[in-house]
């Protein structure tokens, strides 16, 4: 309900206008038991057929100003939500897209796949009907408190009926709510089994794991299944109170109406007038019982999603050099992961010129890709900082840093759009040609040709449909769009061919030659030969560091070997 309130305050005219038009609608809701009570009070004692002519064309106007009203009210209540959706819509995108990396890890991957069904379930919420039913809820007051001037026992039945009928509609939605997040859990349980079924379907056939999927997935379907049916069960039984509940009252207001008629406390018009009033505060009721169980839901989803909102995100400006001489220097960083028993390295300290290159090796799990992503500041260390030509990192306006790297990580993953728009998504305005000859430098241009669409091809699945040697050498292409100071390439031949491996080879010394400064992070400490120096990762906790040669001079003399 804050949020419906939130929402209704944001444009206070258009609200005033819509309480108006909701009164209206409600105020000419009488027309019908009023046109009832004129015809059975007067025209059936007279029969004169212009009384019937003249309640029948009045009926017919209230019921025309009534329909008009509705329609203008839906159109309002509509814009009511228009701005707070888009606004939500965006604010969940905009998280993706600027959180900090190290905080959206820490995000459950199910709850991540949810964020749709999140907005989906708010914007559901505070659509027209459900908005126009809250705001009708009141007014029904204004039918019971007109049946209390017919008669009160009557008044009193009505409001007893919309309570117990409200009161059973929201012990219903708590329980359906509590059965629904379990079935939502499970679901996601379900989801993931069908997931790995889908994506590692090689490795369910290579290593006989057909049996033991199969067992889970029969397991968890009987979970869900069993969730379900609970679940249909209390929304039978909702149902059922729903419709036996209203029913029950008016059996109630007739017995109890006819014995005022008999004893001459109520005439035959009004009781059935004071039926229809019932009647009507009953079917409000119930609206607002639905409406409700949506507006909770909603509430559910708008506390997760602020939870979601809490997460850091990435500042939008900062410091833009002039020029980036490509120096780097780690000062006494340290990195941990959360909930991790120690740090993965600590205390390293090294300062690398312009235009010279390290090599950073160790075992799998040694902290190869972590460095890489802090040095693309998509994580940041848990102590010490990184110098960008003297400057921290953490200063430095994160689009800017991010033009300043040729960066190939070694999992590389691309945007469901087309090829050309992944390629030069950190450049857009690369001209043609160069973007030609980065393809080429690559070795990606015989596969480019192939396609049917060539660089217009739309890529799925964050492009995981291409062989992995593929995807490198185009991760390589749009690293090479930037012409960046600093090239980080983690494992760099790892998933490449013969060819694929020379054509990396290539980039990487005339990169060299340029006078870049190359970070090369892979298994192979001889990946580099001569570099200026080499970084063990695998001695722990503080990294070995090796002086190989003379690390002003390393640009010009650096020699790359791919190691099969």
């Amino acid at each position: 309900m804050r949020e419906f309130l939130r929402r209704l305050g944001l444009n206070p005219r258009l609200t005033i206008r819509l309480v108006m038009a909701t009164a209206l609608v409600n105020i000419l809701s009488f027309a019908s038991p009023l046109f009832v009570m004129m015809i059975l009070g007067q025209y059936t004692d007279t029969g004169f057929d212009g009384t019937l002519v003249t309640l029948s064309v009045g009926m017919l106007l209230a019921m025309l100003l009534q329909v008009g009203f509705r329609q203008v009210r839906v159109r309002m209540a509509t814009a009511v939500s228009a701005e707070p959706d888009t606004e939500l819509a965006g604010a969940v995108f905009q998280m993706l897209s600027r959180a900090r990396a190290s905080a959206l890890d820490r995000v459950p991957a199910a709850f991540r796949r949810e964020l749709p069904a999140h907005i989906q379930a708010v914007q559901a919420a505070y659509n027209a009907p459900n908005v126009t039913s809250a705001l009708d809820a009141p007014f029904s007051l204004l039918f019971l408190a007109a049946t209390f001037h017919f008669s009160p026992a009557v008044g009193v039945i009505g409001l007893v009926g919309a309570l117990a009928l409200l009161g059973s509609g929201l012990l219903s939605n708590a329980r359906m709510r509590r059965v629904g997040r379990e079935l939502q859990r499970a679901n996601a349980v379900h989801a993931s089994l069908v997931g790995a079924a889908r994506s590692g379907a090689d490795t369910v056939r290579a290593f006989c794991g057909g049996a033991f999927v199969m067992a889970r997935w029969k397991e968890q379907s009987e979970t869900v299944r069993g969730l379900r049916d609970r679940l249909g069960r209390l929304r039978g039984s909702a149902m059922n109170a729903t419709v036996t509940l209203p029913v029950l009252v008016r059996v109630v207001v007739y017995a109890v109406g006819a014995r005022e008629v008999v004893f001459g406390e109520l005439d035959f018009p009004g009781l059935i007038v004071a039926n229809i009033l019932v009647s009507h505060a009953l079917r409000q009721a119930a609206m607002t019982v639905q409406t409700g169980a949506q507006f909770a839901r909603a509430t559910q989803a708008l506390a997760e999603l602020r939870e979601f909102f809490r997460l850091p995100l990435e500042p939008e400006g900062g410091t833009a050099l002039r020029r980036y001489a490509g120096r780097i220097e780690f000062r006494d960083v340290a990195f941990a992961y959360p909930g991790s028993s120690g740090p993965l390295f600590e205390s390293l300290s090294l300062s690398l010129p312009g235009g010279a290159a390290l090599v950073v090796h160790g075992p799998n799990g040694s902290g190869k890709t972590t460095l890489a992503r802090l040095l693309a500041g998509q994580v940041e260390p848990t102590r010490g900082e990184i110098l960008v030509d003297g400057i921290n990192m953490r200063q430095l306006a994160p689009q800017w840093w991010r033009q300043q790297l040729v960066f190939v990580p070694q999992e590389p993953t691309f945007l469901n759009t087309t090829l050309r728009d992944n390629l030069v998504s950190a450049n857009p305005d690369l001209p043609q040609e160069r973007l030609d000859q980065f393809v080429e430098q690559s070795g990606l241009g015989r596969f480019v040709a192939a396609l049917p669409d060539g660089l217009e091809t739309q890529i799925v699945d964050s492009g995981r449909r291409f062989p992995l040697g593929m995807r490198r050498r185009m991760a390589l292409v749009r690293a090479l769009a930037t012409d960046g100071r600093l090239v980080v390439m983690d494992e760099p031949f790892e998933g490449l061919d013969g060819d694929g491996a020379k054509a990396a080879v290539a980039v990487i010394t005339a990169l060299a030659a340029q006078g870049r400064t190359l970070v090369v992070l892979s298994s192979d400490p001889n990946i580099i030969r001569d570099p200026a120096f080499r970084l063990d990762l695998g001695v722990k906790p503080v990294p070995a560091i090796t002086a190989v040669g003379d690390a002003t001079r390393q640009g010009t003399r650096s020699g790359v070997q791919a190691h099969g």
